[in-house]
């Protein structure tokens, strides 16, 4: 019989390593990065705006992906380079708004062909206005044919057709999309093309933070408002009318009030304190519209300082996104008031909306459910214990692919 001729095996990329079967995906060691120093450029956020927040995102990226690609050379989009440095351990680069681009337009554009891969990252860069700045950032890209890398993004609604239309010429050029919430994924689903690309849910890439050891004050209720006002385009919130400000503020000073009468120890805390967005300009606010007069925190230096002062409260009454998520790595109890999507988004995720109150069902709902959350304490910190576990192996798991991905668009690259 005459010998058959044997298959040959497809043949692979130099340097890429047979993942072993069964095993799980890119945990930095089946991917060979070595000797490539991988360039990746983060934007998204309000990096250097001094907003705890956004300090809290940067650094969870970069905590994400330096365990994964320890030789990758981040540099982040800032609004204060020095800033974020500093804060964040990242290197960053001045953001350029559409006018001063056109003076550094040069530059700019070596900073994003010399970027591997674009990582567009949170809090929510879409949403329905601002559109220029958005097709420069996010259309740059694609212009010299780098994919971008849409990692645990927020959307606000998107409904004009402007909007919808830059939107989906936008993620046309995503290689992965995530959403930090199933209400961001239910917004950008159907703008994603004829042929659909699946958008994972994950969560806030502040959920990487460790939490800090910090002793419980059983009698210390935090409050961290947020700055609101009509002029929602400006601080980035969701669209009010003055009706329902001054409803969010006496609901604050209400609960606030009631709990000093319980002899509960209430402290006020900002989260950013940089005009027009200063939180401490809406405390005085509420102050003003109670019988009382609670104490009033400094913002804490950094995401640590304020994960700890979170820490140390019996329950947190958060307005700022970040303070509940930063509540929840804690384990600290939260409630909040049901005014924006982000909001609505991260309690649904956190499977605690039970805790959300609502702006139509009088000015004492939001004591109601703070006592709600007071009397059930212990096993409601362990839930959110418990989910914040969840939601970081998403964010793991996540962070795996996204690893793998710029591993192989780099070797790709460099072989071609």
């Amino acid at each position: 019989m005459a010998n058959k001729r044997q298959k040959r095996a497809p043949p692979r990329l130099k340097g890429l390593r047979r993942r072993p079967r069964g095993r799980p995906p890119h945990r930095g060691i089946y991917a060979d990065h070595r000797g490539i120093r991988l360039k990746i450029l983060v934007y998204g956020g309000w990096f250097g705006s001094r907003n705890l927040g956004d300090e809290a995102i940067l650094q969870g990226v970069a905590k994400l992906i330096k365990q994964r690609l320890p030789d990758a050379e981040l540099t982040a989009l800032s609004i204060d380079p020095e800033y974020t440095t500093a804060q964040s351990g990242v290197q960053a680069e001045k953001i350029e708004s559409p006018r001063t681009l056109l003076r550094n337009r040069d530059l700019y554009l070596e900073l994003f062909r010399e970027a591997d891969v674009h990582l567009l990252t949170g809090g929510t860069p879409f949403y329905d206005y601002g559109h220029l700045s958005r097709i420069v950032h996010m259309g740059l890209p694609a212009l010299i044919k780098r994919r971008i890398v849409c990692f645990g993004v927020g959307s606000k609604p998107i409904t004009t057709l402007m909007g919808r239309e830059i939107t989906r010429m936008l993620l046309r050029n995503a290689s992965i999309i995530s959403t930090r919430d199933v209400i961001s994924k239910q917004i950008l689903q159907p703008l994603t093309g004829q042929l659909v690309k699946p958008i994972t849910v994950t969560g806030d890439s502040a959920h990487a933070l460790n939490s800090v050891n910090s002793g419980t004050k059983k009698s210390l209720i935090l409050f961290c408002p947020r700055r609101l006002t009509r002029s929602h385009k400006l601080l980035y919130h969701q669209q009010l009318d003055q009706s329902y400000i001054n409803r969010i503020r006496h609901m604050q000073a209400r609960t606030a009030d009631k709990l000093l009468e319980d002899d509960y120890h209430v402290a006020f805390m900002p989260f950013h304190t940089v005009s027009p967005d200063d939180d401490l300009e809406e405390i005085r606010v509420i102050l003003n519209l109670m019988h009382s007069e609670p104490e009033t925190l400094q913002r804490p230096r950094n995401t640590s300082e304020a994960l700890s002062v979170i820490g140390r409260a019996a329950l947190l009454v958060g307005l700022r996104l970040h303070s509940l998520i930063f509540a929840a790595i804690q384990g600290t109890p939260h409630v909040s008031i049901d005014y924006d999507i982000k909001i609505r988004g991260y309690m649904e995720h956190m499977n605690t909306a039970n805790y959300l109150s609502e702006l139509n069902l009088g000015l004492d709902r939001l004591y109601m459910k703070t006592m709600e959350a007071l009397e059930n304490r212990e096993q409601y910190s362990k839930s959110i214990k418990k989910r914040v576990n969840a939601i970081r192996g998403l964010v793991n798991s996540e962070s795996d692919r996204v690893a793998d991905y710029i591993t192989m668009r780099s070797k790709m690259r460099r072989i071609s």
